[in-house]
């Protein structure tokens, strides 16, 4: 019997990759067919009866499985997720690393400091796919796991973890913080510890922790290098903050920043069920892109603009003396930007384009 892979995105993708190196023959279905138009083994409606034939699911992470099975077949399913599959053929220290924001400048210290003191490996949601890596030998895997991945894991190996901070975050998917809470707290090591994150220092929260792990670590004059977009200066009075994808990482760069300048804002606010935004502190707000009305709607401040595109503000911007700009859009990209990369480049471009 064949297996089915459930989403093809960049997890389906290193599932295809998994399964086809180890000659198991399978089927595809992804909600967008435009992602499937070269291949020939897609599976057109799924269901209960059509996932009948299958021996085996792969799903990626961010598939909403109650939409397409009834709950009564939704607890008999037979699938497994990449976390799964890099457990049970994986042999490194496993430290799973989860929250809603900081997770990732946490990964990114942590990975670094390993790797001065032995040999590690940053994967998961930071962007590089757990079976891409399965064969890796390093001593370390530190994974950024979502609540997404952590939902449909079937039991916990991680060796470590820790916990950054559990805020209102993926509601649309989730259907409520509370839901949203217990898949993250599901990350909780039952083999080794867990460490709750009391403050926003990930720096020396990674550096302890990796001297708790390899002691002979010198942690003096360690130059650790930062994630991009995230609270980049990127010239004097202008930050790109474009991997801030919910408004809890809004808030933290308004509140770090003490921030008083323009603020931009764009991206698909539903994933937090559009939750109204009250900002305090910038001298303007500016919104632009196709959810700009949906934001509009939830925004409260004194002096909000709309507009159509980024380029429409950096017209109105770049005819002030003094430049003091804030690109924190404060939630996904939705359907302006393939990703928060992408959205921090286009950025940084007509940056460059209307002020250079």
């Amino acid at each position: 019997m064949k297996s089915l892979i459930i989403g093809y995105g960049t997890t389906g993708q290193s599932f295809e990759k998994y399964l086809t190196e180890n000659s198991i023959d399978f089927d595809i279905f992804d909600e967008d067919k435009t992602k499937l138009e070269n291949k020939k083994n897609i599976l057109g409606c799924l269901n209960d009866q059509s996932i009948s034939v299958y021996k085996s699911l792969y799903i990626s992470p961010g598939v909403q499985l109650k939409k397409y099975f009834s709950n009564s077949n939704l607890a008999k399913l037979n699938y497994t997720t990449d976390l799964d599959l890099f457990f049970q053929n994986n042999k490194s220290l496993k430290i799973g690393v989860t929250g809603t924001n900081g997770k990732s400048t946490l990964v990114n210290y942590l990975n670094q400091i390993l790797n001065i003191a032995s040999s590690s490996i940053a994967l998961g949601n930071i962007g590089n796919p757990l079976l891409d890596n399965i064969k890796h030998t390093n001593k370390y895997t530190v994974i950024e796991v979502s609540s997404f991945q952590l939902e449909k894991m079937k039991k916990n190996y991680f060796d470590f973890s820790i916990i950054t901070n559990i805020q209102n975050d993926h509601i649309d998917f989730h259907g409520n913080f509370e839901n949203y809470k217990n898949a993250k707290l599901k990350i909780c090591s039952e083999k080794g510890r867990t460490i709750f994150c009391t403050s926003d220092d990930y720096e020396e929260i990674a550096k302890t922790f990796a001297l708790d792990l390899e002691p002979n670590l010198d942690g003096k004059d360690i130059d650790l290098s930062n994630l991009p977009f995230r609270l980049q200066k990127i010239s004097e009075g202008i930050i790109n903050d474009s991997k801030s994808t919910n408004s809890a990482s809004l808030f933290y760069a308004l509140n770090k920043l003490n921030f008083k300048g323009d603020l931009i804002l764009c991206g698909n606010p539903g994933k937090e069920g559009y939750k109204e935004l009250n900002i305090e502190g910038p001298k303007r707000v500016f919104i632009y892109g196709k959810h700009r009305n949906e934001l509009l709607n939830i925004c409260k401040h004194k002096n909000i603009s709309t507009h159509s595109s980024l380029d429409e503000i950096f017209e109105v911007l770049r005819k002030d003396e003094h430049k003091d700009i804030l690109f924190s859009p404060g939630n996904p990209s939705g359907n302006d930007y393939l990703n928060f990369i992408e959205r921090g480049e286009h950025f940084n471009n007509l940056k460059e384009k209307y002020f250079d």
